[in-house]
């Protein structure tokens, strides 16, 4: 499915990786069940503490009671029922044959509540119980209550891949000892269960041990040079809200060395909690998941993971109505590149519950972090003078299941066409933690700044909208809208942020979020679909919930011109179309033959998922069809962004002649004074900067005709601007011929 340049590519790239697969063995022929669930145990009520060597093999357990498993009480699951009790110990003995036969190892345990298990004295999994490596007393307690063993119900018992470096340390020819003990969630609890199997890949042809259970299901040990996120809900189903508790490993072996889900974790190994991420995209079977990790104690913890900072708040992409798996990545790509913070990403893939489930983008969540949005923190004490003034993080989105507490509305009290009353959601602080004064101040703010946007001076640089925001971040923003001609551009998942006052006090766009629905890929929006039109006008009573601000920033000729300039500056370097298309290029390359696979779990190659407008055949289709709408995107903008633009109309006074234009080193001028006072004239850059101050003379008032030697100027665009007594008379953009 990838065009066969690319192909070659990727042979060649994967030719030099290392196949070796760190501590897990490849050649595995079958599994073999070593412990089954109603095999005879030795088991020992926690009343009192037992032996600290109680899990070691050369501990006399002769003294114990015997019985089948799984023992427990209260539900009618266990061979062996016991009295109520806070918890039970349990041993087994098995004989292995040829532990360097064995190349893996999985332990099921259908429990509740809470357990943990040892292989030859040493821990192999836990689950819902104390700190890893710290073995729990007699009378502690399962740290949750509401997990209930599975199998009596159809469903299957919890699995736990134990780590290959484990079985190579610790697993022995001849015979060996699984140990377990099993704990309860408090003392008026009415059950308590610990249904168990030993399972073990064999490596040999030869059949030694028992077959594995009918409900058991061969792992594939499947490689691939993608970094692995598995997650493990324990048969729980993952709900669009409340998070549940699962295991969660992320598997990144680095360059060179390929990845197996069968694998110890790298970057994290341990517990998460977990819910579907989106809205509209929830209808699909390939779900995108919002994450956040935990210790055992049920704490967030932040880690840093697959080379991106430590957090805890992390976004699985499933990406799955965008068939490039692209749209998304190249948006942040760009927006990266233009100075702000703007979310980092890594592709993976995805293992849920042991099965394949794709190719995913880890995002980080937009959060107030010194390695991500970094703002003032704002405490719950901050309620006056420059504290309460920021940092604050809001978005205007849907408000779908949310209450009037979640957000806040603008009353603008001046009217402008199209204006409306928009929600602002509180990001940072959240809803619970924002106290009153913080939510007033940042009411107020965000109405005074519309109600000044609204009105008729606007425009003035003291008074005018300036004051409250930054507007190349606005211009940055409107412009990634705009290339990507965003359906939810300006209405849905628009993020600002504000400054405290001692940083500078203004209100930012951004950062960008959510762009599968772009580039082309939507059915039922005429202007969106289309690589010609602008976006930013489309804020009639017909485009329900978009916000008109930029609208009227494009009526301002500083902005426009600003705007102007900030799009040609991007096109000579990241937003250029050779830099664009070699960025796809490079994530098709990277991608390699995770593409296939990840169609092959889902077959949606030739078939519309919506909101699609293109359906290509092939994935390469689908790569060609995102490359010509952008080129033919990219054309259009250029063409509206030039210097006979319409965007240049009011941005200039017409009455100001400056030709040719392009010039080469000397170029006339044309312009009107009303006395003979000294003309500044003043020459700035792309950036702003100030490249030449000079004086002019005048004659006499009236029309006036000069010319000027700028050879001393670097090739480029320049803004020329003409002031007499401190009022301008003339604004002009020169190109000096590259």
């Amino acid at each position: 499915m990838i065009n066969n340049f690319l192909k070659i590519l990727f042979i060649v790239a994967v030719l030099t990786l290392k196949y070796s697969v760190c501590n897990f063995a490849q050649e595995i022929d079958h599994w073999e069940t070593l412990v089954m669930s109603n095999d005879i145990w030795k088991y020992f009520i926690g009343n009192v503490e037992p032996p600290s060597n109680w899990a070691a093999t050369e501990f006399d357990d002769s003294s114990w009671l015997n019985g089948k498993g799984g023992i427990g009480y209260g539900d009618g699951d266990d061979s062996t029922v016991i009295s109520p009790a806070g918890s039970v110990y349990m041993r087994i003995k098995f004989n292995v044959n040829d532990a360097d036969a064995v190349g893996a190892a999985i332990l099921f345990v259908d429990f509740d509540d809470g357990f943990v298990a040892y292989l030859n004295d040493h821990e192999i999994a836990r689950e819902n119980i104390g700190t890893p490596g710290v073995r729990p007393s007699h009378d502690e307690y399962a740290i949750l209550t509401s997990y209930e063993a599975q199998m009596l119900s159809g469903g299957l018992p919890a699995r736990f891949v134990i780590n290959y470096d484990t079985l190579l340390k610790y697993l022995r020819t001849g015979e060996n000892v699984l140990a377990l003990q099993v704990h309860n969630c408090n003392s008026t609890s009415s059950d308590l269960s610990s249904t168990t199997f030993l399972i073990f890949g064999i490596k040999s042809e030869e059949r030694l041990y028992r077959p594995a259970p009918s409900w058991f299901i061969e792992p594939k040990n499947d490689l691939t040079h993608l970094p692995i996120i598995v997650i493990d809900t324990k048969n729980q189903e993952i709900p669009d809200e409340p998070k549940i508790i699962v295991n969660l490993k992320v598997i990144n072996n680095g360059p060179g060395t390929m990845n197996s889900w069968l694998q110890p974790g790298t970057d994290f190994d341990g517990q998460a909690s977990i819910e579907i991420h989106g809205q509209s995209t929830q209808m699909f079977p390939k779900k995108s998941y919002s994450i956040e990790l935990k210790d055992y104690q049920g704490n967030d913890i932040s880690v840093p993971l697959l080379g991106m900072p430590a957090e805890e708040d992390w976004i699985l992409h499933a990406h799955y109505t965008d068939k490039t798996m692209i749209r998304y990545a190249l948006t942040l790509h760009l927006g990266s590149k233009m100075g702000s913070w703007q979310p980092r990403f890594r592709y993976c893939v995805v293992y849920l519950n042991g099965e394949y489930n794709g190719v995913y983008l880890l995002i980080e969540k937009i959060k107030r972090d010194k390695e991500r949005l970094d703002i003032s923190r704002l405490r719950r004490e901050d309620v006056a003078g420059d504290e309460v003034t920021g940092g604050y993080i809001l978005k205007v989105d849907k408000i779908g299941g949310l209450t009037s507490n979640d957000y806040f509305v603008s009353y603008p009290y001046i009217i402008y066409p199209n204006s409306r009353n928009y929600k602002f959601t509180y990001v940072y602080p959240k809803s619970d933690s924002i106290v009153y004064e913080q939510r007033e101040y940042i009411k107020k703010y965000i109405t005074d700044f519309q109600n000044v946007l609204n009105d008729k001076d606007f425009k003035d640089p003291f008074t005018g909208y300036k004051k409250y925001i930054d507007p190349s971040s606005f211009i940055d923003f409107q412009i990634i809208q705009e290339l990507t001609n965003n359906v939810d551009g300006y209405r849905f998942s628009t993020f600002f942020y504000k400054k405290k006052d001692t940083q500078g006090g203004k209100l930012y766009a951004g950062p960008l979020w959510d762009f599968d629905l772009c580039y082309g890929n939507v059915n039922y929006s005429d202007y969106n679909l289309s690589t010609s039109g602008w976006l930013y006008p489309h804020c009639g009573p017909t485009d329900a919930y978009t916000m008109h601000w930029w609208k009227r920033l494009m009526e301002d000729p500083d902005y426009v011109r600003n705007f102007i300039m900030r799009w040609n500056e991007l096109r000579k370097t990241y937003f250029s179309t050779e830099n664009i298309m070699q960025f796809i290029d490079s994530i098709v390359l990277y991608l390699g033959p995770e593409i296939d696979r990840n169609y092959q779990k889902w077959p949606i190659l030739g078939k519309y998922v919506w909101p699609n407008y293109f359906i290509g055949k092939t994935y390469e289709e689908e790569i060609n069809y995102l490359k010509q709408w952008i080129n033919d995107r990219l054309t259009w903008m250029d063409a509206q962004t030039g210097l006979n633009s319409s965007l240049y109309n009011d941005a200039f006074d017409s009455e100001f002649i400056a030709y040719p234009n392009p010039f080469d080193e000397k170029i006339k001028l044309i312009f009107s004074t009303r006395s003979t006072l000294p003309v500044s004239m003043e020459i700035y850059d792309f950036m702003g900067r100030m490249c030449l101050n000079d004086k002019i003379i005048p004659e006499y008032s009236g029309i006036q005709q000069i010319e000027k030697d700028f050879s001393e100027l670097n090739n480029g665009v320049y803004i020329i601007i003409l002031k007499q007594s401190n009022r301008i008379i003339g604004k002009r953009i020169v190109i000096k011929r590259l």
